[in-house]
């Protein structure tokens, strides 16, 4: 638990930049990255059964929007857009691997969450599922 809401601590904070950034430089894709991260920020700190599902859900669609934004202002620039989108992923990868951290630590879905079945190459080792192989 401590770990998963120290990353949401972090994450809350990564989430405030980009909220901060697309309020002063008026920017939706970065507004629309710093509340996707928001989201995420708080299903880590609930450390519910759900927040799982919520944390990757909202982090990958943060680096959707935070991509299609540093390629729109690329363009509209004239900038180099395979460095802007370097630049994206070097920045990206920092928040995406809290949110993956955080997420790790969480607990596992229980009776009263969302259901939520992992495709064979994502299970965690030790799946109950994977005995009868």
């Amino acid at each position: 638990m401590l770990v998963s809401r120290a990353t949401g601590v972090i994450l809350l904070l990564y989430s405030g930049f980009h909220t901060a950034i697309g309020l002063w430089v008026p920017q939706f894709p970065w507004l629309l990255t710093g509340i996707l991260l928001i989201i995420g920020a708080i299903a880590l700190l609930a450390c519910q059964g759900w927040s799982r599902i919520v944390v990757y859900a909202t982090a990958l669609a943060a680096a959707a929007v935070g991509l299609i934004g540093q390629v729109a202002a690329a363009g509209q620039v004239d900038a180099d857009i395979p460095l802007a989108v370097i630049i994206w992923s070097l920045w990206t990868s920092l928040w995406l691997a809290v949110a993956y951290l955080g997420a790790r630590y969480l607990p596992e879905p229980g009776p009263d969450s969302w259901e939520l079945v992992w495709p064979p190459f994502a299970r965690p080792a030790g799946d109950p599922a994977d005995a009868g192989r």
